[in-house]
């Protein structure tokens, strides 16, 4: 496509072509389309939309929220709008207002399990566990088959089982991760995640596993080598530990680490 692909006088032609650049990643391009069919009907609010989600995508979150306005002025029911004007405010952590864009979709639609969602992501910021709870509970009672549900549920309850050190809360966060692997075995943080509780409950064969799991899907992912490195240290079993932090240094070189396997090394000839 050349410079001027979208700018002819057919509105439905420029925002055909705007939403075929948004999905190939040329999002500059895309905006230029969009703002095209828009100088030709301003009340385009499909182009508005899809401008919104362009520039949410460039990180432009406050001119992504005045398009969402725009188009929020000509149809204020609009529940993918509010959606997708929640998700710009949360990036630019303007909380408040997208609880009430949140609260606003679900009053118009009671079971929109993506609202609920993203409401107990808002109060799992807070800090307020019992409600982020509440609301990932309601969020998989429309949609149970939701891994983002069942993960941030599992991080909830992981974070109360940290501050409560109430076993049960890790005990709980697990069976969610659990549920989270079923619907999508290789997603890598929730696999370290699990792994995280696992190391809490002092199963350290399991945790290894998780982060090894991990590594097949990642190989240069830094928590999971770094972990097993300090997890093999702490059972005394040096020669993996000195493994994993060699594996390290290729990732990441830092004196530290070094120092480290020279130190591992040293204990190493030392039982022989």
């Amino acid at each position: 496509m050349g410079d001027n692909f979208c700018f002819d006088n057919y509105v439905d032609r420029a925002y055909i072509v705007g939403n075929i650049l948004l999905e190939s990643g040329e999002l500059d391009k895309a905006v230029a389309c969009y703002n095209h069919a828009l100088a030709l009907d301003e009340n385009f609010t499909c182009a508005m939309f899809h401008k919104g989600i362009a520039l949410v995508s460039l990180k432009r979150y406050d001119e992504a929220i005045c398009c969402y306005n725009m188009a929020l002025d000509i149809d204020p029911q609009d529940t993918g709008v509010l959606e997708y004007k929640g998700i710009a405010l949360i990036e630019i952590n303007r909380y408040e207002e997208a609880v009430k864009c949140y609260k606003k979709v679900l009053d118009i639609d009671p079971k929109n399990s993506l609202a609920f969602l993203k409401m107990g992501h808002i109060y799992q910021i807070y800090g307020n566990f019992k409600e982020a709870t509440y609301y990932f509970d309601k969020s998989l009672e429309f949609n149970p088959d939701d891994k983002r549900a069942w993960y941030l549920k599992g991080v909830v309850l992981a974070e109360q089982g940290l501050i409560s050190s109430i076993k049960n809360k890790f005990l709980e966060a697990l069976k969610c991760f659990e549920k989270a692997l079923e619907l999508a075995p290789d997603d890598i943080d929730v696999l370290k995640d699990k792994a995280k509780v696992l190391l809490h409950l002092s199963d350290n064969e399991r945790a290894i596993f998780c982060y090894r799991k991990a590594l097949e899907i990642d190989e240069y992912d830094v928590t999971s080598i770094a972990a097993l490195a300090k997890i093999f240290k702490n059972l005394n079993k040096l020669d993996d530990s000195v493994y994993y932090y060699k594996r390290l240094l290729d990732v990441k070189a830092d004196n530290t680490i070094l120092a480290e396997i020279e130190y591992l090394n040293n204990r190493i000839k030392n039982k022989h």
